[in-house]
Parts: structure tokens; C-alpha cells; sequence
């Protein structure tokens, strides 16, 4: 079903195709195991994303459609990750932690690593574990997805306007974390950033 849309997808799923929702399932399955990549153990993305798409599947009914189905996904996949994120820190803590402030790597957490990829690229994938998870999340999503303003505004449950000054803070915190590096130009952070999210 290479030329239907994800919407049309998702209304034959609703009137009973199961091919359908195999074929669109299929089709998110990659942009949402990538989200989870650079933020939890390689351990828990299966079960991460098995909560993902079974949200999807309870929540199908009930998309009003306002925004796009991948929207839609990425927003219940956010939610997901700082449930488990919650979660993982008051493993050690009874304190919830702010991800507006606490890293991947302040949480503790240790994702995956098993990629190639050149060294600038590597330099990019341990910073964004270094920014707050708010800032990674907006970067990934950005970069490796290519999510507009107004669908991260949808994402992560911001104003619209928010979106850009949320962008900007984000990427000077992962300039600042990269100091040090080589890797400080703007045009370069984006350029690996992007071809890192390609290797995911």
C-alpha cells in the first residue's frame, strides 16, 4: 500500500483491514524504535514499544484526527518514555525528576551504543544524553524525523509559539555540551546530528 497516506490507513484499520493496520504499524515501527534509541537500555525498547503501539491500538478509535497519525504516535511514544523515565529514577530516589532540568545521563540511565558511525557523529549522540531530556527529545525529533514546529508543539504538549525558543535552547545546550569536541559550529552539530539519526 505504498501510495495510501497514514490517515487512510488508519480509517481502513477502523473499518476492520487488518492489513491496513499491519502495513502502518510496519511503517511507524522504525521513527519510533529510533526515538527511544538514543534514551533507554536496548533491553527495554521492545517493551517500550510494545506500550507504544498498544496505546495506539486502545487509543485508534478516539484520534480525532486533529493533527497526523505520526504526530498522534510520537506523542503517546513521549509519554511512554517519561512514564519509564519516571519510573527508573525513583528506582533510586522517591523524587520524581524534572526532565525539563535531568539529563538521560544524570538519570542514570545507559541506551544502546551498538551503531557505526564516524567520530563527530558519536561526539552529537553522547551529548544529546547529556541536555536536558526535553531538549534531546525536541533535537531528536527535529533532526532525525524532520517534525515540523507546530507537530512538536502537538508532541510535547506546548504552545506553538513555545516551539522555537524551546529549538534555540535546545540547541545551545547541546553546542555547550559538545564543547571540547571540534564539533561546535551550528552547521556541523546539524549536519552530524542529521546523519546520525540516518544510522539509527
Amino acid at each position: 500500500m505504498p501510495s495510501t497516506s497514514d490517515d487512510e490507513l488508519l480509517a481502513k484499520w477502523r473499518e476492520g483491514d487488518s492489513a491496513a493496520g499491519t502495513e502502518l504499524f510496519r511503517r511507524l515501527f522504525r521513527t519510533v524504535r529510533r526515538f527511544f534509541f538514543n534514551k533507554v537500555p536496548e533491553r527495554d525498547i521492545e517493551d517500550l514499544l510494545q506500550k507504544t503501539f498498544t496505546a495506539l491500538v486502545e487509543g485508534r478509535d478516539k484520534f480525532r484526527g486533529d493533527a497526523s497519525v505520526r504526530t498522534y504516535v510520537f506523542s503517546i511514544a513521549r509519554r511512554v518514555l517519561f512514564r519509564y523515565l519516571r519510573d527508573f529514577a525513583r528506582r533510586d530516589s522517591k523524587h520524581v525528576p524534572d526532565l525539563s532540568v535531568s539529563s538521560i545521563a544524570v538519570l542514570g540511565v545507559t541506551p544502546g551504543t551498538a551503531i557505526a558511525v564516524q567520530e563527530e557523529e558519536e561526539q552529537v549522540r553522547i551529548a544529546l544524553q547529556q541536555i536536558p531530556v526535553h531538549f534531546q527529545t525536541i533535537l531528536e525529533l527535529s533532526y532525525w524525523e524532520g517534525v515540523s514546529n507546530a507537530e512538536l508543539a502537538e508532541i510535547l504538549e506546548i504552545d506553538p509559539t513555545t516551539v522555537r525558543t524551546r529549538l534555540f535552547r535546545a540547541r545551545k545546550a547541546l553546542a555547550k555540551a559538545l564543547e571540547g569536541t571540534g564539533t561546535t559550529d551550528d552547521a556541523a552539530i546539524e549536519r552530524a546530528a542529521r546523519a546520525l539519526g540516518k544510522h539509527l
